[in-house]
């Protein structure tokens, strides 16, 4: 979960689940904080150094020791997808030549013969299975609205996979949930308009107000926020939703690793779950402000839909499999319609219409209603978007201090 991702305040480094370093004896005690709160988190891959770390194995303790150092290693291990495979493959000789090659040591150097220790001993201890990391920010996929269903189908498939899922108990119920769910894409001007405004989300009850019936996966043709996310589903329950955000991957392999990577993971991995009751709130500070403000926006009426069908080798494989192919719902921000440059202020004089957007917090009406319109009952109102179209949002003057509610 994104409120896991932890690194070192000292050294940057990201950190190990319970907030110690991949390599204990640093010199150092860590300082976890969240990744976030850093300005530059060095991710690489515990054995190369190079690639994104995408998998990780589960080992004893190793220990390493020369005439120079002593060191001792955690037991777990995050690989890039080129080690992965090496270690899949049983490999632990070309493994070292690959890692010996990138620090520049030759084959006769005492360090060589240290890693390739450690490297075996990864590789011949190593626990059954490996888990698929959820913490962590990849060169992102860009996502295209004909393709959704390719993506969804690919990440159901992960969910019920047999590769466990760093920190992420709920896999069955959502993978089952998504299969139904209906599909949704956001075009890029819309994206913009959630992206800035989501900055500034005010507190939101989450509710079906705002939460499109059913349950929904929708995506972002590319990351949005400080959180970098792809796409967010949710899923109705008892009492509220689960929800789910989602981080892309395109990591720079050759074609043939690349699809095998699509063939495994696909192009989405879980990044942050919440359950929801009716009633709770989102900010700005939650990782789940980008949803809450894309649907705001969506109920305020700013966009419209349109249908758009699968790409047609994806319409295919589905006709052959005797499935029908789902639709996908586009949406986009409207045109913007005709406004009057003043609004009266009631007395006669004119009040100029302002040059930015802004957001209304929540609040409650009193509504008339009744014979005459004389009774009043109170109504919610959600937070909503006001000024002119397509006008820049106002920059909030609110100060948040990290890791304060």
């Amino acid at each position: 979960m994104i409120g896991d991702d932890l690194a070192c305040r000292v050294c940057g480094y990201a950190l190990n689940p319970g907030g110690e370093h991949p390599v204990t004896s640093t010199g150092h005690t860590p300082q976890p904080v969240p990744a976030d709160q850093l300005a530059d988190v060095y991710r690489r891959c515990h054995l190369c150094s190079i690639g994104q770390p995408i998998w990780a194995y589960h080992t004893d303790q190793i220990e390493a020791h020369s005439i120079a150092a002593s060191q001792i290693y955690a037991t777990r291990w995050h690989t890039c997808w080129n080690c992965a495979t090496l270690i899949e493959r049983d490999d632990p000789d070309t493994l070292t030549r690959r890692c010996a090659t990138v620090m520049g040591w030759p084959a006769t150097d005492p360090r060589t013969r240290i890693l390739a220790a450690i490297h075996r001993a990864i590789v011949g201890t190593r626990a059954p299975g490996r888990t698929l990391l959820t913490t962590g920010i990849w060169p992102p996929a860009h996502l295209k609205a004909g393709t959704l269903p390719k993506i969804r189908d690919r990440l159901t498939h992960l969910l019920r996979g047999p590769h466990l899922l760093d920190r992420f108990p709920s896999r069955l119920n959502l993978a089952d949930s998504l299969e139904q769910a209906r599909l949704y894409w956001i075009d890029p001007e819309f994206t913009t308009l959630a992206a800035t405004a989501g900055e500034q989300l005010p507190a939101v009850a989450v509710t079906d107000r705002i939460v499109p019936a059913g349950s929904g996966l929708l995506t972002w043709p590319h990351p949005v926020g400080r959180h970098q996310l792809a796409a967010a589903s949710w899923t109705p329950r008892p009492g509220g939703w689960q929800l789910t955000a989602y981080r892309s991957l395109t990591p720079d392999l050759p074609a043939p690793a690349l699809a095998e990577l699509r063939h495994q993971i696909g192009w989405l991995i879980p990044a942050h779950t919440a359950d929801i009751t009716i009633g709770d709130t989102l900010d700005s500070g939650d990782p789940l402000a980008i949803l809450a403000t894309t649907w705001l926006i969506i109920a305020q009426q700013l966009t419209q839909a349109e249908t758009t069908t699968a790409d047609p080798p994806i319409s295919r494989a589905y006709s052959r499999a005797g499935r029908k192919p789902p639709q996908i719902r586009t949406l986009r921000i409207k045109a913007p319609g005709r406004r009057t440059t003043t609004t009266s202020t009631g007395t006669g004089a004119a009040r100029a219409t302002p040059d930015h957007r802004y957001w209304v917090s929540a609040h409650t009406r009193q509504q008339p209603y009744g014979p005459g319109r004389t009774l009043r009952r109170p109504v919610d109102i959600d937070p909503f978007l006001k000024g002119p179209d397509g006008a820049p949002i106002k920059p909030s003057t609110t100060v948040r201090i990290l890791g304060q509610q």
